[in-house]
């Protein structure tokens, strides 16, 4: 059988993707996700799980529905206490899950889910086929590329192989392990800092921060979702599309609730806050400067490797005569179509969404630029028949 749409990914983006297919009309029996976590948003749930985020950065609008007042709609009657925070009204985490979890059902994307890694995909005439693990292949008219950023967690070279050191999105994580440092200086180390701080009341906790503390309300500037700056930046050579993405981008921030509550954690005494960058690790001490402070265990909240690009997939499409890079960047259409019925969503549509193209906004303009794909080709069709 030949499906309609595949969706490589099983996250956020590729959820809210999925779900925009669906509402337009796409049969389930036409859909399919290619994902190896056992459900769609696990590998979401895990990661904010382990830092301890109760509410998401984003507000109220941002979620996996393409309707932007649903998640507030399902707030109202599902009767949640303290369903959002703050001026910008930021969703409860769990609510975000429930709702999106909902519309899974309701639209039966777990029937559509194969529970599996995507490890090749090539052309088949005019269609794709892609090439599953376990050696199963499958094809389809049209494919997204959907699979995020987040494979391989980044160890600074001073941490590998040190005892008693973790990344906090390592796969197998030892949640035994007793650990009192952090280092990182964003919202997820924020978030572990202040996870650990409450789980244990007479605790004291060392962050370890690259750079000072930076304070911003979102990933960046709000009108950067709107036509006040997107459209300068779809008037741009691409090349300096890319800087401008990298220049707008808050990365490595948090918002300015979490930084008042580490800040009054420090004053309390029961966080101790290190600047200086750390050299090495020696005889289970950290060394930093003239600072050398003992250490219990040390979780880095680093980040991850950029490595998309040099993902199996994205090689074989690379290796399409069509499949243009600028910068390293795919070069696509207003639509995200990379190579002809091939689209694409997060990093991989940086140039096309600007600095938003990540987060789970940047999804929700996926989900709209796909699902005009997706209409323009279903109209196309029926009118040749």
């Amino acid at each position: 059988m030949t499906y309609e749409w595949v969706i490589i990914g099983g996250g956020v983006h590729a959820t809210t993707i999925a779900l925009q297919l669906r509402q337009l009309g796409l049969p389930v029996e036409q859909l399919r996700m290619i994902d190896p976590h056992p459900h769609l948003l696990d590998q979401f749930d895990r990661q904010t799980e382990r830092i301890g985020m109760t509410y998401l950065r984003s507000p109220l609008v941002h979620h996996c529905h393409p309707e932007p007042f649903d998640l507030k709609k399902f707030a109202r009657q599902e009767g949640y206490t303290q369903p959002m925070i703050g001026p910008y009204q930021r969703p409860r985490l769990d609510m975000f899950f429930d709702h999106t979890r909902h519309w899974i059902r309701h639209y039966g994307l777990e029937t559509c889910h194969i529970c599996q890694k995507a490890v090749h995909i090539c052309r088949c005439c005019e269609d794709w086929e892609i090439t599953l693990d376990s050696q199963q292949q499958i094809r389809t008219q049209h494919v997204v590329l959907a699979m995020g950023t987040h494979h391989t967690p980044f160890i600074p070279p001073a941490f590998q192989g040190q005892p008693h050191v973790q990344h906090i999105h390592s796969r197998d994580l030892d949640t035994t392990m007793k650990g009192s440092h952090v280092v990182g200086s964003g919202i997820s180390a924020g978030h572990l800092v202040i996870k650990l701080l409450t789980e244990s009341q007479d605790k004291t906790v060392h962050l370890w921060m690259k750079k000072p503390f930076d304070v911003h309300h979102f990933d960046a500037d709000p009108a950067w979702l709107g036509p006040k700056n997107m459209k300068p930046f779809e008037a741009m050579p691409l090349a300096e599309r890319i800087h401008v993405n990298k220049q707008e981008r808050h990365k490595g921030s948090m918002p300015r609730d979490m930084y008042m509550t580490l800040k009054n954690y420090e004053k309390a005494g029961r966080l101790i806050v290190h600047h200086t960058p750390i050299e090495r690790l020696e005889d289970h001490c950290i060394v930093a400067g003239e600072t050398r402070v003992a250490y219990d265990g040390i979780y880095l909240a680093t980040g991850f490797v950029l490595d998309v690009m040099t993902q199996p997939l994205i090689q074989d499409i690379l290796r399409l005569p069509e499949a243009q890079l600028v910068a390293g960047y795919p070069k696509i259409t207003t639509q995200l179509e990379w190579v002809p019925r091939l689209y694409v969503s997060g990093m991989l549509a940086d140039l096309a969404l600007g600095p938003f193209a990540r987060n789970i906004m940047g999804g929700r303009q996926a989900a709209l630029r796909i699902g005009q794909a997706y209409t323009e080709s279903t109209t196309a069709y029926q009118n040749a028949v």
